[in-house]
């Protein structure tokens, strides 16, 4: 096969730091290369440099750096500007921070379209056709919507549709499937690759997902620290890997058929502490019984939830129906999962089971008593009893305040009295140094902003905390951390979590049962591992097909 991109000895650094250091690798037309590895190993980086994009302060330097037998060193602008979009497209991790949000979705395609070609009559017809290869329904439709009007999904498919608009020969991928729930991304990753045989292109897939590098790619480069520590095929590099970090990353991702007592991180492999001990079946059932022989935390009974529609006055009203009437418990001790498609209402539940936004009807019991009927001063101990750890900890922490700042309000708030101590022993509990509570969010790595995040939910100590994916924006090897760090934390504080994810291999680990929600209706609610060992329809197959 005729290489398209050859790369050797790509060297990029700010100042004195290394951030990619002597990599190599050669692409050849129609092959998939995914770039795998930790946060900060260079992947995203090294994408970047092969659109002219990397940070202005950085030097690069590489031996060669080839795309389709032209040399990339020392580009003009007006010649990255060719070439971007034109010959390679990007696809990029956030769609929703990657659209413009008050522009209308078919204008920002055409715009691309129009900046590598002449304006014509058939433009908007080039766009919808586009919609239509990206499976997109309705592609009038999604012409004339914003980006805020349409599923995770489909605005995904929308920055496909513009990175594959003037039919580049190489597609990067930077994380274009990470917010996605599985079947989405099932989807996503299947139409990428029909797409690259309709237009035979190659692709660089960069992921911190092995699970869908080991489906969708050709070979596998795994990174650390800016540097190729292994590479091969995916089948030979999935099936004997050599570099204890490789094998680190493997380890870490939750297994979908063994229940270990806690995950082995990448730390653990580099250090040879790895530690397989299981939780015995027997065991397990007897941890069930105990925990559901007591009273439940939280009773839900019957509750629904619409949302009024937008009307003129003079119209009759009318509501959208998100939660159908749903009825469940939630026991001290437990995590009960909860998953469910894009758009199931599974966030609307959580809110709404913690009155952040109110029931349309039913009511939920916590700890016996009704959470609607209370008075002003009850529902500030119930924000005390219940708590939520959010999906993307840099939104969720105030960027000019320092994490120690953060936590000390919390406190305050909570009449806590004494604030220094409290705050030592909150950061000590999530496995954050003292020294931390003096630093802002954006000085602090992504896996230690969510280890803050846990700080703040513990800090009024509550007895219920709602998980809103809360690892979804992790890599994988510090997934493995936080949630080993969850399950601590929930046995040393008898906590129990309400855990809402996408992620079916995770659920089946953290969870003690799974509540699955389909279109806002009630699926099944079943013990974890009799839901992934013997599913009761044909919808939690589907979830769980996606997975695998």
């Amino acid at each position: 096969m005729k290489t398209l991109l050859e790369i050797e000895n790509l060297r990029i650094q700010i100042k004195d730091k290394v951030l990619v250091d002597s990599l190599s690798l050669s692409l050849a037309k129609h092959q998939t290369i995914a770039l795998v590895g930790e946060s900060g190993s260079g992947k995203s980086l090294t994408a970047l440099s092969l659109l002219g994009l990397h940070p202005n302060e950085s030097t690069l330097q590489a031996d060669r750096l080839d795309f389709n037998s032209n040399s990339l060193l020392d580009l003009d602008q007006k010649t990255w500007e060719q070439l971007r979009g034109n010959e390679i497209g990007m696809v990029f991790q956030e769609p929703q921070s990657s659209l413009n949000p008050s522009m209308r979705c078919g204008d920002q395609v055409l715009e691309v379209l129009q900046q590598h070609q002449k304006s014509n009559p058939i433009s908007k017809e080039a766009v919808l056709e586009a919609f239509e290869g990206v499976l997109l329904p309705n592609p009038n439709r999604i012409y004339t919507a914003y980006p805020h009007e349409l599923s995770g999904g489909q605005k995904q498919r929308v920055m496909i549709a513009m990175a594959i608009i003037c039919k580049p020969k190489l597609l990067i991928c930077d994380e274009p499937t990470t917010a996605l729930d599985v079947t989405v991304q099932k989807e996503i990753l299947n139409l990428l690759k029909q797409l690259q045989i309709q237009n035979r292109m190659s692709i660089l897939f960069i992921s911190h997902d092995l699970a869908l590098v080991k489906r969708f790619a050709d070979r596998v480069l795994v990174m650390q620290k800016g540097r190729v520590v292994e590479q091969g095929s995916s089948k030979a590099l999935f099936s004997d890997p050599k570099h204890p970090y490789t094998k680190g990353l493997l380890s870490a991702r939750p297994p979908l058929k063994r229940r270990p007592v806690k995950l082995i991180t990448v730390t653990d492999y580099m250090n040879k502490t790895t530690d397989a001990k299981e939780e015995s079946k027997q065991g397990r059932k007897k941890r069930l019984k105990s925990l559901y022989n007591q009273q439940p935390l939280m009773e839900v009974k019957g509750i629904s939830k619409s949302f009024p529609r937008n009307r003129f006055f003079w119209q009759k009203k009318e509501s959208t129906e998100v939660l159908a009437p749903l009825s469940f418990d939630i026991y001290p001790g437990e995590t009960l999962g909860l998953v469910g498609e894009s758009g199931s209402g599974k966030s609307t539940l959580g809110r709404t089971l913690s009155h952040l936004i109110p029931p349309t009807t039913g009511e939920v019991l916590f700890e016996g008593k009704p959470m609607g009927k209370k008075k002003s001063s009850k529902r500030m101990q119930l924000r005390k009893d219940i708590q939520f750890i959010f999906q993307d900890p840099l939104a969720a922490l105030h960027p000019r305040k320092t994490i120690g700042k953060m936590l000390e309000e919390v406190l305050r708030h909570h009449n806590e009295k004494e604030l220094l101590p409290r705050i030592e022993q909150l950061l000590n509990q999530v496995g954050l140094e003292n020294e931390m509570q003096q630093r802002y969010p954006h000085q602090l790595s992504g896996g230690q902003r969510q280890r803050a995040v846990i700080a703040r939910a513990l800090a009024p100590r509550p007895k219920l905390i709602i998980c809103d994916e809360a690892v979804a924006a992790l890599d994988i090897s510090i997934q493995a951390q936080v949630l080993n760090l969850l399950n601590e934390l929930k046995e040393k504080l008898s906590l129990s979590y309400l855990f809402i994810s996408h992620d079916m291999a995770v659920v089946r680990y953290m969870s003690d049962r799974v509540l699955v929600l389909n279109q806002g209706y009630l699926e099944t609610l079943q013990e974890a591992d009799m839901l992934f060992d013997r599913p009761k329809n044909n919808y939690v197959q589907k979830l769980i097909d996606a997975i695998n």
